[in-house]
């Protein structure tokens, strides 16, 4: 029987995880205190195979994840092997920096909640179905977001959600929530970059599927004329619909995805409005990660 070395090394690191009895909380408390910092949601992709530690400080990682689970020298890093090629591959899991442009904005605004840009994508994302609304002086109105999670480790509690504004003049307004609740919100004011912290109504175990639901209205005047979502790792479907005033229609919409930021955006399709239509979705079946979108223009 065979199986590839990053499957080895998952379920290795699984298995010492396991009889170690520490959560994935404690060994990442712990590898901070190494000098070795990864974050739970990594530790969780490592685990199960969805992604692989690569760069030197990662690595750094895992020899002290050997110490820390009691293992002997190299039992992890003998299962590595070489880096796999780069190239036109396409990876399971994204990082965050390749998919944002400023990723730093988005970066300090989690912070504030006291979270890393890796843990937006904790709990997994299954399906996600994003609605948003542009009022009739064509300023993006509010958006709708629904989810199906899927919880990576034991005790998850939380998820995260980020967008950017093109002007944050006053706080946006949480509507309506299913299956969680508020519980913070913070901004990095300087780039209108807004973090909400959302409590799932109970915590889930590794494992365990949920659906959530809520609603923002963001402040008023946002001039922007695109909308997008970045997801990290693969999903089972993703749904971007907007909505506009039948008496102030666009005259050109079009769906956009986008690999990495440093790429061209592909586009997928456009719309032509007339009066009993003032609605474009752009759905997409198995999406991999990237950013999906919608731009639209007045002339």
């Amino acid at each position: 029987m065979t199986s590839t070395v990053p499957a080895e090394f998952g379920a290795a690191l699984r298995a010492a995880i396991e009889r170690s009895g520490l959560s994935l909380n404690e060994i990442s408390r712990r590898l901070r205190a190494h000098e070795t910092p990864v974050s739970i949601s990594a530790l969780s992709y490592w685990q199960n195979g969805e992604n692989r530690p690569e760069r030197a400080s990662s690595l750094a990682a895992v020899a002290a994840l050997e110490a820390i689970l009691g293992q002997r020298p190299e039992t992890f890093t003998g299962l590595l092997g070489p880096r796999r090629p780069r190239g036109k591959v396409h990876h399971r899991f994204v990082a965050y920096d390749q998919v944002w442009r400023h990723p730093e904005t988005f970066a300090r605004a989690l912070a504030k909640v006291d979270a890393t840009p890796e843990d937006l994508d904790t709990p997994h994302r299954i399906s996600q179905y994003v609605s948003f609304r542009v009022d009739g002086d064509g300023h993006e109105e509010s958006m709708r977001v629904r989810r199906l999670i899927r919880a990576d480790h034991d005790g998850t509690s939380r998820f995260l959600f980020v967008i950017r504004c093109s002007s944050l003049t006053r706080e946006p307004v949480v509507l309506f929530t299913e299956g969680c609740r508020p519980s913070r919100f913070r901004a990095d004011v300087p780039s209108s970059t807004c973090a909400f912290e959302f409590t799932l109504d109970r915590t889930l175990s590794a494992g365990e599927l949920a659906f959530v639901a809520f609603g923002v209205r963001f402040p008023p005047g946002q001039t922007g004329e695109h909308t997008q979502m970045a997801i990290f790792r693969p999903a089972r479907d993703l749904a971007l619909s907007i909505e506009f005033e039948p008496d102030r229609l666009p005259r050109r919409c079009v769906a956009f995805f986008q690999s990495r930021c440093a790429s061209p955006p592909e586009e997928r399709g456009e719309m032509t409005f007339d009066q009993g239509n003032s609605t474009f979705q752009f759905i997409t079946l198995d999406p991999l990660p990237g950013q999906y979108g919608i731009r639209w223009s007045w002339t």
